[in-house]
């Protein structure tokens, strides 16, 4: 991302992982500062940071679930994450609104065709 954008790794909550984390990294529009001259900054909504993946220890009840395909949760651990590759699209082509890639907007979309 640059050696002027911060990182920031946080704990959080995801109901499938125990303990969970999220990493973000500073808004590349407002600079980590929550505004655009007077108004507030939608792309990190006034925080100064964007999350781009989530991540934890898979919780064990998970493998519990899937205990009938060979799965011992007292023996068997791993690790989730996952990045957002529409906010990564956003980050590297320096878009200031998710949403457009959801609006079906073609002309939009054909650009990264």
């Amino acid at each position: 991302f640059g050696s002027d954008v911060k990182t920031s790794f946080r704990p959080s909550f995801f109901p499938f992982t125990e303990p969970s984390a999220e990493m973000f990294v500073s808004c590349f529009v407002c600079g980590g500062s929550g505004k655009r001259g007077l108004d507030a900054c939608r792309p990190c909504k006034q925080t100064g940071w964007i999350e781009i993946l989530g991540c934890g220890m898979v919780d064990p009840n998970v493998f519990e679930f899937v205990k009938q395909n060979g799965y011992d949760s007292e023996k068997v651990s791993g690790f989730a994450f996952g990045m957002g590759v529409d906010r990564i699209a956003m980050l590297k082509y320096g878009l200031d609104d998710l949403q457009l890639f959801f609006q079906g907007d073609v002309r939009f979309l054909q650009q990264f065709a």
